[in-house]
């Protein structure tokens, strides 16, 4: 005799448990969102420009935005946030993407906000979308030392 136990799930317990997964998601994240300030743009550190020279020598760090998310504000705000003491020799350029189309697809840009971390001319990293201050720090520091 055979003492043999099947396990089965119904399929609709996995849509269950997706739904929930996503609507718990939802409000975390939304939470943590509406705790990040909005970019002023008073003091940043961030250089507005029109076109990118890439210079072959240190970092550069170019983001990518558009004036009326509210997304890429908050994004702003962090870079912003970063510690200037670990900032030396660093480039920040931030450029809307609504007025200069033409990098949206040199650089391939598939979101906003986007920053791209360049080393010399070559891309180092990418990130996309709203990352806190802190980790923000971490990439520098991974990639400055």
């Amino acid at each position: 005799m055979s003492n043999s136990h099947s396990f089965y799930f119904k399929p609709w317990y996995f849509v269950l448990a997706i739904a929930v997964f996503c609507i718990l998601t939802e409000i975390i994240a939304g939470k943590r969102m509406d705790n990040i300030p909005l970019s002023e743009k008073t003091n940043s550190i961030l250089t507005e420009v029109d076109e990118i020279d890439l210079d072959k020598e240190g970092m550069t760090f170019l983001f990518f935005y558009r004036k009326d998310s509210e997304l890429c504000q908050k994004m702003r705000y962090n870079i912003e946030q970063l510690d200037a003491e670990n900032l030396y020799g660093i480039n920040f350029y931030a450029m809307d993407i609504e007025e200069n189309p033409e990098y949206y697809y040199k650089y391939n840009i598939s979101g906003i906000p986007n920053l791209l971390i360049f080393n010399g001319d070559v891309e180092a990293k990418r990130v996309m979308g709203v990352v806190s201050a802190n980790n923000l720090g971490k990439i520098v520091n991974k990639i400055n030392h």
